[in-house]
């Protein structure tokens, strides 16, 4: 299998043609000449992207050889592009959480903020575009529980097991309608890459990676080899949070140390900087940060 980052926050800084934005694409090719898109970016700036990379590389797909589309989250940094590809493409399905239809997501944070004012709340709206589901009904296919898209490619909600190990703090500024988001809506994949070798791919690990994890092994006697996706310790978290968030990702790298030793990551998104610096002075070469036109072999 290879996995090809479409679109990312961080530019290629050896191809500037590649663009980036605040949003993830990921193109996943099976050995069976599958191609299946993974989160379509904030815009349709992936389609761009991928048209530059097949120009190096001429078996990757065009968008009209995409075979399905899987939404990780109702989030418009990874659904902003979804338009665009289903003009492109007149055949494809999108496998998504059935709780995205008819929810908004918002969030809601303090502008201005600083250690004399507590700044004034904003709420801003960062959900799947809607209607969507009313235009392209016939394209969408809801799931609530875990699905086999293929024998090797599984799709699981993250939300639906909760897990006991601390989550993300940047959680707290994400709603789904007037409440806050306990992100039932999240998707991960689980992509056997070799007989019994796979990678977890969790675009945005807001329920956090150590549940997500410890929900593996629920579903597998197999560890995984991958972890690949954003990890949700964002950099405008200030004060006591923000200092809770170094030692919650200090402990939760030390815990992958020794419980995961043979685990890779390979994160990027809303993973920032300062966090990735933290899992890899912990974790070394198991840690590996992605960005726009980045390729792996699985």
């Amino acid at each position: 299998m290879k996995l090809h980052v479409l679109i990312d926050n961080l530019p290629n800084p050896a191809n500037p043609a590649l663009q980036h934005e605040h949003g993830l694409c990921l193109l996943l090719q099976t050995p069976e000449g599958k191609n299946y898109l993974i989160d379509t970016g904030a815009s349709g700036k992936f389609l761009e992207n991928l048209a530059i990379l097949r120009q190096a590389d001429p078996s990757l797909p065009s968008a009209e050889e995409i075979d399905a589309v899987i939404i990780s989250h109702g989030h418009n940094d990874h659904t902003g592009g979804l338009r665009s590809f289903l003009e492109a493409n007149t055949t494809a399905k999108v496998y998504l959480h059935s709780s995205i239809q008819g929810n908004l997501y918002f969030s809601c944070r303090n502008r201005g903020a600083s250690a004399a004012s507590p700044g004034i709340m904003e709420a801003r709206s960062i959900g799947m575009e809607q209607s969507l589901f009313a235009e392209y009904g016939h394209r969408f296919v809801q799931i609530s529980e875990p699905v086999s898209i293929t024998g090797k490619i599984t799709l699981v909600p993250t939300g639906e097991s909760a897990g006991t190990r601390p989550m993300p703090l940047g959680n707290k500024y994400l709603y789904k309608n007037d409440s806050p988001d306990k992100f039932t809506h999240e998707l991960a994949l689980f992509a056997e890459f070799a007989p019994e070798q796979y990678a977890v791919i969790s675009p945005c690990s807001h329920r956090g990676i150590l549940n997500i994890l410890d929900m593996t092994l629920r579903m597998s006697s197999q560890w995984a080899a991958y972890f690949i996706g954003g990890l949700h310790y964002v950099d405008y978290l200030n004060g006591d949070d923000a200092k809770k968030e170094a030692a919650q990702i200090i402990q939760a790298a030390g815990y992958i140390k020794e419980k995961y030793p043979n685990l890779k990551i390979v994160s990027g998104h809303c993973t920032c900087s300062k966090a990735g610096d933290i899992l890899k002075s912990v974790l070394d070469d198991r840690y590996a940060t992605f960005c726009s036109g980045y390729s792996i072999l699985l």
